[in-house]
């Protein structure tokens, strides 16, 4: 079981890849778990599906990082919990 973040773009004017690209940089100041927790969730991938999942983290960092994003006050950041039952990805 690993837990993560799924992050996507709410409705609003400011141009969408700034504003997930702010909060995909979020993740570095947990240190070298959240610099992993984004790999291959790239810009490409966001146009492509609608959302950027950062995964595996804890429960610690999961909270960390939706503080962070929340204090960052843009309302048109949307971030949800995810549980996978499934084992980590490599």
């Amino acid at each position: 079981m690993y837990r993560g973040l799924r992050l996507w773009i709410g409705k609003t004017n400011r141009d969408h890849l700034d504003l997930i690209d702010l909060a995909r940089r979020q993740a570095d100041h947990l240190g070298p778990a959240g610099i992993c927790a984004k790999r291959n969730q790239t810009n490409e991938r966001f146009l492509k599906r609608g959302y950027i999942r950062l995964a595996p983290l804890t429960r610690r960092q999961r909270r960390k990082l939706m503080v962070r994003i929340a204090n960052l006050g843009e309302p048109a950041i949307k971030v949800q919990r995810i549980i996978n039952p499934n084992p980590r990805p490599r």
